[in-house]
């Protein structure tokens, strides 16, 4: 009953207020932790605030260049002491012949609104092959953050490939992430 008193007064608050008669109901998505798992709420804004979010803009620009080759060492060591399923076919791929390569990624929010970057989304391109980079728990490599609006992240990040790759000539990489317009 009191639910109905309450939406009976909003109700007759909306025919009498300019301000919240000109309110529109907006649908916003909010993005949880996992980009993949999107979810809609309804949220009721002013007019003025509607240009707002129509202005809000997920925008990161990526750009890597060829890093120090002594984290490379710090990078082999890191995964030959792991533990876990996908530490053997890393250890596989270097004994078979592959490389493994570091390079500094560069992270920068262009955008308005705060985004949430992780390493493993940077792809890698060679030939006519991918991969991702290998992520490490390792504070002077790259870690899952969030990137607030005109900040930047520069930190290394590495991955397996087939050795004597040229970084320069033979590799590109771009950062895939389907909620964000990446440049």
């Amino acid at each position: 009953m009191n639910k109905l008193l309450a939406g009976i007064a909003a109700l007759s608050l909306s025919i009498t207020s300019p301000t919240i008669a000109n309110a529109k109901q907006i649908v916003t998505p909010i993005i949880t932790e996992d980009t993949n798992n999107i979810s809609e709420t309804s949220l009721s804004y002013g007019l003025k605030d509607k240009q707002l979010i129509a202005q809000t803009v997920a925008r990161l620009d990526f750009n890597w260049n060829i890093a120090p080759l002594e984290l490379a060492g710090a990078a082999t060591r890191f995964i030959f002491n792991a533990n876990g399923p996908e530490v053997a076919a890393y250890v596989l791929l270097l004994l078979s012949g592959h490389d493994v390569y570091v390079v500094r990624a560069k992270l920068h929010n262009t955008g308005n609104v705060p985004l949430r970057v992780y390493p493993q989304r940077i792809k890698v391109y060679y030939g006519n092959k991918s991969t991702s980079v290998i992520p490490i728990a390792d504070n002077r490599f790259l870690q899952p953050d969030i990137l607030r609006p005109n900040y930047y992240i520069n930190k290394p990040v590495i991955f397996i490939a087939p050795s004597n790759l040229n970084l320069l000539r033979d590799v590109k990489m771009g950062y895939r992430d389907n909620s964000i317009q990446v440049r």
